[in-house]
């Protein structure tokens, strides 16, 4: 048994990093060393590490989007687990979190019992689907072809107006996130404008284990299918992707799995209020536009 006296909670340095992604890896995340970079570019005050005779047991971090906080990489190495470290990290990313906002995280059915403890309730469920591009490829796409139509790469002019829906539609400004998918993945980045209707848009990136299609963001499940199609046209093949997408939308849910995905493990979107129920997400009801699939539990 570890004691749990010899563990210690520091903020995690940009030196750090290689040492949290090592963590991450060996625990089977998909998350890159450019992952950890950007996460903790999102929250340098609110990036936490667990500490044992000078290495990196655990991890935890929260992302300020504005009208709430994120709860990302909350991480205890398996012989560290069970002596309260997790407890500890959640409770210094949570004190991160600027007084009266709420704080969301995506949980695993693991995860989900602590955070019920520290009063986070269930606002959504979500499901992970991964599919290799060999079998996607195989499998006919079936989008409306005036929807496919319209869909195009994203260029750097497109960004402001995209910049300006997504608070609606996130409920907070993950605008940094979205430059930096944009620059480092900008083949997975595509958009349809359509004059007076707002952008629709899907963006990706690269993961260690697959790679990532999200956030993608439309007005019905036709776009949201011909946006990731035009996503996976681009991919190398033999590559894995991956795809996280809300169970709300059952009829994108079914084209996923008729396209080649599986499903692969259940996400929990969870909310702690904190004082304004109303923050948040909410706002998403302001635009007709709605979030299909997110980018991943580690940036919401």
């Amino acid at each position: 048994m570890v004691a749990l006296s010899i563990v210690t909670l520091r903020p995690l340095a940009n030196d750090d990093l290689p040492h949290a992604y090592a963590l991450s890896a060996t625990a089977g995340w998909n998350q890159r060393l450019d992952d950890w970079r950007m996460l903790r570019r999102l929250a340098p005050e609110g990036s936490f590490a667990a500490v044992s005779d000078g290495r990196i047991v655990g991890t935890a971090i929260d992302i300020d989007y504005g009208s709430f906080g994120w709860i990302a990489m909350m991480l205890v190495e398996p012989s560290f687990r069970g002596h309260g470290i997790g407890r500890r990290l959640l409770e210094a990313a949570m004190s991160a979190v600027p007084s009266g906002l709420p704080i969301r995280l995506d949980a695993t059915p693991l995860g989900r019992p602590l955070y019920e403890k520290y009063g986070f309730e269930d606002e959504a469920t979500l499901t992970r689907y991964v599919g290799s591009t060999t079998a996607l490829r195989a499998a006919p796409a079936r989008n409306a072809g005036e929807a496919s139509a319209r869909v195009r790469p994203m260029i750097p002019a497109d960004l402001p107006c995209v910049l300006n829906q997504d608070p609606a539609v996130f409920g907070g400004d993950r605008g940094l996130l979205l430059e930096w998918l944009l620059r480092n993945g900008a083949g997975w980045s595509h958009v349809a404008p359509d004059d007076g209707v707002p952008v629709t848009y899907c963006f990706g990136r690269a993961g260690r284990l697959f790679d990532q299609v999200g956030p993608v963001v439309a007005a019905d499940e036709r776009m949201a299918a011909a946006l990731v199609d035009s996503a996976l046209a681009g991919a190398v093949a033999g590559d894995a992707i991956g795809i996280d997408a809300f169970d709300s939308h059952r009829a994108f849910a079914a084209w996923l799995v008729a396209r080649g995905f599986e499903a692969q493990r259940p996400l929990f979107r969870m909310c702690r209020p904190d004082g304004h129920r109303g923050s948040g997400l909410t706002a998403a009801s302001q635009t007709p536009s709605v979030e299909f699939a997110i980018l991943g539990p580690e940036f919401g």
